[in-house]
């Protein structure tokens, strides 16, 4: 499973040291057989070490294995694919089968996914309790935790059907399991023929309804009865998003020869009729907004209110213009950028500003960064332009905008504390507050080894770092520059590991750097916010619920773990670097961004490490034939 934030920490080059020695590791674990793959559970800490046939729990607070298991017995199941041309990989249907990788985290909990032998297995990380063993004839692929129900959701297959189910972990048994398709290996026939295509798979649920996506196929089943209320088997379904009580939902389809359409459907979830007599047709969608009874809907060619029953538009017509990259919520109004001008509305539609606010010079300029400061100012940074505009008047602060080029990489932060700004564009940086009435001129100017691989930048309270594939940069808030790390280009290792990382960061680092990016909101009838935003909130409700079902282990706090989910959020302090050091050796490097010391430096001897970072403690596991080695 792919993990970007993980990604973005780490800074892949290959660089010769002189200095710096190696440190030797501050524990080692030995084991009968070679270590297969290792992982650290966000929620706990604990690693998690998969050998031969055992799975170990290892507790870094106590520095021992605390608990140790032996891998199940697979009985195969058995597929009958006699009626398909060729052979069949199964391993590929499941979504979360990592290939090399055996383990994989549920999200907010302390339970962990072992895929062995073409089966997924649940265990509890605190003890190595195995909470979830699959019958013998049926496989499953994705699990998720109902917080609500100390229960899983699952999916996988039986008897060659597709089939969605609950397992009671309390009672150990299923509530439910229900076939939600008998074609289902034929239509994944034809998909295997579909080299390099990546299909995303979503399974949500509501208090009484569950929502699953699986290969562009959608279903809606009852909760409580495991009952398929609806489905649509139709090809192309890319995503759906539901309101929050679960009644309404759309779907987004893939049309179009090359698939550069969206097709939107709007459903009444209970009866799955389709509200809308027509599909709502457009390039792409941007915000889904539930306002309990309407949907604020906005896409590429407009934006408007729909009334969930008549499907009608609640405003006479969309706010103008076309091409519409960006609507973002602030304060119960609407800003919204189309073409290469934004303008700001009310809940009603209506206009705040008398004119358009142009903000770069082409309809197709990437936005970096676009957002409303403490002082009531709105600052837009565009691949060619960057000014500050007075929320209520629409008017630019800056009689002239601070003129970027276009072809150069740009980059751009805000510290909300101090209201300082920092933007980064064709090697220089500019620095400016949100209170500030005049353009910037640059403050600093760099001479970059390759600027075109900058890939962050990050401003932190003394200064500011700048990062890339081949080089790190520190500059202090007077432009003085602090560190210049130069890297060579990677050697073999470098390049393999790299080029599988940035392979699976294309796709994750699209959503995440793409001008449009899709968002969902809850809200009541008056727009007022009703689902928890706040994360560690929500975390501290999960788990609350966690520990009531007995899943933490005595003498383990809700502090501790509330701790390690807030340090879990702050990753990016630290840079791994893949690198080579003398007589060629293979290093795994730690960096501090901020000081650019390099503080920690460990010898690879496989092409293919196995390791993690636990990167609430920055502790460093890493495995070689029958070891773990750990670095404190």
């Amino acid at each position: 499973m792919f993990n970007l934030k993980r990604f973005l920490t780490l800074l892949i080059t290959t660089v010769s040291f002189a200095t710096f020695s190696q440190r030797d590791a501050s524990k080692t674990l030995n084991f009968e057989n070679k270590v297969k793959d290792l992982l650290v559970v966000p929620f706990n800490g604990i690693s998690v070490i998969s050998e031969g046939d055992n799975v170990h729990g290892y507790d870094p607070t106590k520095e021992e294995i605390i608990w140790s298991a032996k891998k199940q017995k697979n009985n195969s199941v058995v597929l009958d694919v006699s009626s398909m041309d060729g052979d069949i990989n199964v391993d590929v249907l499941g979504s979360l089968f990592p290939g090399e990788r055996e383990f994989a985290y549920i999200e907010d909990t302390p339970f962990i996914q072992l895929f062995h032998s073409n089966k997924l297995y649940v265990y509890n990380s605190f003890n190595g309790e195995l909470i979830f063993n699959p019958p013998s004839l049926e496989r499953y692929f994705q699990s998720k935790y109902l917080f609500d129900e100390n229960a899983l959701l699952l999916y996988g297959i039986s008897e060659n059907k597709l089939i969605v189910a609950k397992y009671l972990l309390s009672d150990k048994e299923f509530a439910w399991k229900t076939a939600v398709s008998d074609q289902f290996f034929e239509f994944f026939n034809s998909l295997l023929k579909l080299s390099g295509t990546v299909f995303k798979d979503k399974f949500t649920y509501t208090k009484d309804k569950v929502f699953a996506l699986i290969k562009t196929k959608f279903y809606t089943l009852d909760k409580s009865t495991g009952k398929l209320l609806w489905k649509s088997e139709e090809k192309n379904i890319l995503d759906y998003k539901n309101s929050l009580d679960g009644n309404k939902l759309i779907t987004i389809k893939k049309k179009g020869f090359l698939g550069f359409k969206n097709e939107i459907e709007l459903y009444d979830v209970p009866t799955g009729n389709k509200i809308w007599k027509k599909p709502l047709s457009t390039k792409f969608l941007i915000l889904f907004e539930d306002w309990q009874d309407k949907m604020l809907l906005a896409h590429y060619k407009g934006f408007n209110f729909y009334d969930y029953n008549t499907g009608k538009k609640l405003w006479k017509k969309d706010p103008k213009g076309k091409g519409i990259k960006s609507v973002i919520p602030i304060d119960g109004d609407f800003l919204y950028v189309y073409d290469d001008e934004m303008m700001l509305i009310n809940k009603d539609g209506e206009k705040l500003w008398r004119g358009d606010v142009t903000i770069s010079d082409n309809d197709d300029d990437p936005i970096f960064f676009l957002e409303k400061t403490n002082n009531n100012r709105i600052l837009y940074v565009t691949s060619t332009y960057a000014n500050m505009v007075d929320y209520k008047t629409g008017k630019k602060v800056w009689s002239k905008n601070l003129k970027l080029n276009e072809k150069r990489p740009t980059f751009a932060d805000y510290d909300a504390k101090s209201g300082n700004f920092i933007v980064f564009n064709d090697e220089e940086l500019y620095k400016f507050n949100e209170n500030s009435t005049k353009r910037p001129k640059p403050f600093s100017k760099l001479k970059l080894k390759s600027e075109k691989t900058i890939s962050s930048m990050i401003l932190f309270p003394n200064n500011i770092s700048i990062s890339g594939q081949s080089e790190v940069v520190g500059v202090d808030f007077s432009g003085k520059l602090l560190f210049h790390k130069k890297y060579s280009q990677p050697g073999e290792l470098g390049r393999k590991i790299f080029k599988g990382l940035s392979q699976a960061a294309q796709v994750a680092s699209a959503t995440a750097t793409a001008e449009v990016t899709v968002t969902t909101e809850y809200k009541d009838s008056k727009g007022n916010s009703v689902k928890n935003s706040n994360t560690s909130a929500l975390f501290g409700e999960r788990t609350k619920a966690i520990g009531e079902a007995g899943y933490i282990a005595s003498g383990v706090t809700g502090s501790f773990l509330n701790d390690r989910f807030n340090a879990m959020q702050e990753t990016n302090k630290y840079a791994l670097i893949f690198a080579k050091g003398e007589n060629k050796s293979k290093l795994l490097v730690k960096v501090n961004k901020e000081t650019g010391k390099e503080i920690d430096k460990i010898v690879l001897e496989n092409n293919k490490p196995v390791y993690d970072v636990d990167f609430a403690t920055d502790m460093i596991y890493y495995s070689r034939k029958n070891q773990v080695k750990i670095f404190k």
